[in-house]
């Protein structure tokens, strides 16, 4: 379908170029947001005034440049704009409130066992009402509330998107509409996302990624999964679960002598099963964090499973390679660093032999920077990307609304709508 735009969508790209400029080069003068966004200098006049007095933008230290006057330099307000982010899985739930610089402000994480949507939802409702008390924040200030499910996720006609999760891992989980219901009792917009695809949004916007215009995230949460940013967008694909790196057939099912729901890669990195192994070991894990001693200790069986994880990753990491062409990829989620960190040092031992003679460049393999809260921040990131990120599709008429904006309050700056 092509659509067109108007004055309105172009004043509220231009607002969030200018924001966009200023979080990822700010403190800045207003001439130098003019250079790099190729704006003139009465339009960032104009629109950096109505940012300071909407309270999204401040005035910072001064800078000397030559002879005159010393020049004001611009800088994100962190108190500006607040999002939550609430990262569900089988095994747990973090909350988080994140500001607009990226500093978690109040977290709030707890261990759950196959929570029932019922429950979950109750859980969720609650996590989301207690970190707006821990912080005191004014609601006119949070922009949404971002929540992560396991892939895949599925949509609707009218491009709603619906949380159909694996079956098998997360029963009763097929349809249940959770935005719907949180955006009734929280009374804030609320954004529904895989939680691997949210932590490659967030390791965009705040993390290492926010200079790197297209790469991979491979996420370690209670299984595996997969994030694509490219040109800076995220890349969800027709139905919204492009990335869903576990699902793919591990060689013992391409080979034909399993079936693909007795051997898929997911079926490897998932956590619990590797728990229950080094429990029934005598090595009682009931979390990542256990993972830490065992490794330093040398424990055979996680140093095993690294091995074969390696091996199940690299066909996909030369897929990646070769079919995205990302400049990194990204290692998060919830497993230690150090553990993501020998995991990657097998994969670099073993890819080189495994590329065609003369292939390069290649990929960078990269710890995230989120540590084992990816998932909570890039859940909370994504209120304020839907609300701040200079996305091309915020240029398009869409039915009288302008995308997810349509989800925001009416007392919200209308610079941004």
């Amino acid at each position: 379908m092509l659509t067109g735009t108007n004055l309105k969508f172009t004043k509220a790209h231009n607002v969030r170029i200018v924001l966009e400029t200023i979080r990822l080069f700010g403190p800045i003068s207003r001439v130098a947001i003019a250079r790099r966004s190729e704006l003139t200098a009465q339009t960032v006049s104009n629109i950096t005034r109505e940012l300071i007095k909407s309270g999204m933008i401040i005035e910072a230290e001064r800078l000397q440049e030559g002879r005159g006057a010393p020049t004001r330099l611009l800088k994100l307000q962190a108190d500006g704009a607040f999002a939550i982010g609430l990262d569900l899985d089988k095994d747990h739930m973090t909350g988080v409130l994140l500001d607009f610089v990226g500093q978690v402000r109040q977290r709030i994480s707890c261990d759950l066992h196959f929570p029932s949507p019922a429950e979950a939802i109750d859980l969720m409702e609650a996590t989301a009402r207690k970190l707006m008390e821990q912080e005191g924040i004014n609601r006119e200030r949070l922009w949404g509330v971002g929540v992560g499910l396991p892939g895949p996720l599925g949509s609707t006609d009218e491009n709603h998107v619906t949380n159909i999760v694996n079956p098998k891992e997360f029963p009763g989980w097929s349809n249940v509409p959770v935005v719907e219901i949180l955006e009734e009792r929280l009374a804030l917009p609320v954004h529904l996302e895989n939680n691997a695809t949210a932590a490659a949004v967030g390791e965009h916007w705040y993390g290492e990624g926010r200079h790197i215009g297209t790469f991979f995230y491979i996420f370690f949460g209670a299984g595996l999964g997969g994030g694509i940013i490219v040109n800076g967008q995220p890349f969800e694909g027709s139905t919204g679960n492009a990335g869903e790196l576990g699902y793919f057939p591990t060689p013992a099912a391409l080979e034909g002598t399993e079936s693909v729901q007795q051997s898929h890669t997911g079926l490897h990195f998932n956590l619990p099963r590797l728990y229950q192994r080094l429990t029934e070991e005598g090595t009682p894990v009931e979390g990542p964090a256990d993972l830490l001693p065992l490794f330093e200790q040398g424990n055979e069986t996680l140093h095993t499973w690294l091995d074969e994880g390696a091996t199940h990753l690299v066909p996909l990491l030369l897929a990646i390679e070769y079919l995205i062409d990302p400049k990194v990829v990204f290692f998060g989620g919830r497993l230690p660093d150090v553990i993501i960190q020998s995991l990657m040092e097998r994969l670099d031992a073993i890819l080189p032999a495994m590329r065609i003679e003369g292939k390069t460049p290649h990929p960078q393999l990269r710890c995230a920077t989120a540590g084992s809260d990816a998932a909570a921040l890039g859940v909370a990131t994504l209120p304020l990307y839907t609300s701040f990120a200079p996305a091309p599709r915020l240029l398009m008429k869409q039915s009288g609304t302008d995308g997810k904006m349509h989800l925001m309050p009416s007392h919200r700056n209308t610079l941004l709508s």
